[in-house]
């Protein structure tokens, strides 16, 4: 069987990184934006764009930070091998049968993205792209109706610099009161 990715405590994650990223790229181009195409063979982001200031490209850090959805269940409580049968088109004929490994229907994940200093068009970029995502799918199989996603429960939270500065005097705190 092809095996879905576990991680090391058991649960399955699933990257939505490029999908997120190549259905933003779609979008994009179809309303006229210059943006490079990650899609194509051989092909580099460009490292000028919209979505490379915001994934990253090879010359710069994005300012994202996407992780992949881990599963709230663990391995073997969602996932079961499944068999796919290869038709031969000449006889109509079974000719193989293709085993893998899927993930069952109702299996919740959570995630995180998080974006340094987040404008109003990096939110509706991420939550257009999210959209896509459930409308397209994610993964292999999505003409057969695999892949199928619903985020049901997306928020945005602020949190500043000086934020980080806050949480880190309480800490000092905590450890200097330790002592």
């Amino acid at each position: 069987p092809r095996p879905v990715r576990i991680t090391g405590t058991g649960k399955v994650a699933v990257p939505i990184y490029g999908a997120l990223r190549g259905y933003l790229e779609v979008m994009l181009r179809k309303q006229g934006k210059q943006v490079c195409d990650t899609g194509q063979k051989g092909a580099k982001p460009c490292g000028k764009c919209v979505l490379c200031a915001l994934f990253g490209s090879l010359q710069r850090k994005g300012r994202a930070i996407i992780d992949d959805l881990i599963s709230v269940d663990d391995y073997k409580k969602i996932v079961s091998e499944c068999v796919h049968l290869r038709i031969n088109r000449e006889t109509g004929t079974v000719s193989d049968t293709l085993r893998m490994e899927e993930v069952k229907e109702g299996a919740k994940f959570v995630g995180k993205i998080r974006i340094i200093d987040p404008t109003e068009e990096d939110k509706k970029l991420i939550l257009a792209g999210l959209k896509a995502i459930e409308e397209f799918g994610l993964g292999g199989w999505v003409t057969r109706g695999r892949g199928r996603v619903k985020f049901t429960k997306i928020e945005f939270k602020e949190k500043s610099w000086e934020d980080f500065l806050k949480e880190a005097e309480k800490e000092l705190k905590k450890l200097e009161a330790g002592k």
